[in-house]
């Protein structure tokens, strides 16, 4: 009878510690995360080329099944390419370098269903908000030392979105998960710029662009995201 007791105390424990797994209502959440896809809302005025997104996002939960999310998402890219004097020609080194930088930020609300003691399947509805800027320079223009020229340009991005994913509790405190989710977006180029300098005599063209864009948009988020609950 005492064995008996004994291994029921037990199974309260080891019940009671897999309970704690997953947030309660007023847990705090904290995440770092990688998209390699991207998640920022941006477009590339100047060229076109896939850049992935890194973030950090805040969790609160209202109750143990509602939460709160706020998602500041960050995205960098730059390079130099040099091209040397062709044979026959006389001049300097030509150098191009192109920039981009964009940034995101998310915010909504996920509703959690039960799933098990580890796994918090959810759904959610957010809204985000994006801008990207981009800057080619190229400089020695036609193996001319000084001369140069300078593109630049920006978008500016809306989304409303519902989406879906989990969290799977590794140890109680920390998780990692995924999401995919389906959002209506909109975006506008912003202002671009060309500047020209040949001889010493510069010349600048501004385009400032009427068109934008709406419409569905699916986007899937195959991210490295590891949390922690406090």
């Amino acid at each position: 009878m005492k064995k008996v007791i004994l291994f029921a105390a037990a199974v309260l424990v080891i019940g009671s510690a897999q309970a704690q797994f997953k947030p309660e209502g007023g847990s705090f959440c904290m995440e770092v995360q990688f998209r390699p896809l991207g998640n920022v809302i941006q477009s590339n005025p100047i060229g076109s080329e896939n850049f992935g997104v890194a973030g950090i996002s805040a969790k609160y939960f209202l109750t143990e099944k509602m939460e709160l999310r706020g998602d500041l998402l960050f995205s960098f890219y730059s390079d130099k390419d040099k091209f040397p004097v062709p044979a026959g020609y006389t001049g300097v080194e030509g150098i191009q370098k192109n920039s981009f930088s964009a940034f995101g930020l998310n915010l909504g609300l996920n509703y959690h269903f039960n799933g098990t003691e580890r796994i918090s399947p959810y759904v959610g509805a957010l809204i985000g908000f994006g801008i990207s800027s981009q800057k080619i320079k190229a400089d020695n223009l036609g193996w001319v030392s000084g001369d140069y020229s300078l593109q630049k340009g920006g978008f500016f991005g809306m989304q409303l979105a519902v989406a879906t994913g989990f969290n799977w509790y590794v140890v109680s405190g920390l998780y990692i998960g995924a999401e995919v989710g389906l959002g209506l977006g909109f975006g506008k180029e912003l202002k671009n710029e060309t500047k020209t300098s040949v001889g010493g005599v510069t010349n600048t063209t501004t385009v400032n662009p009427n068109a934008s864009e709406f419409g569905i948009n699916f986007f899937a988020t195959p991210a490295i995201r590891l949390g922690w609950k406090f």
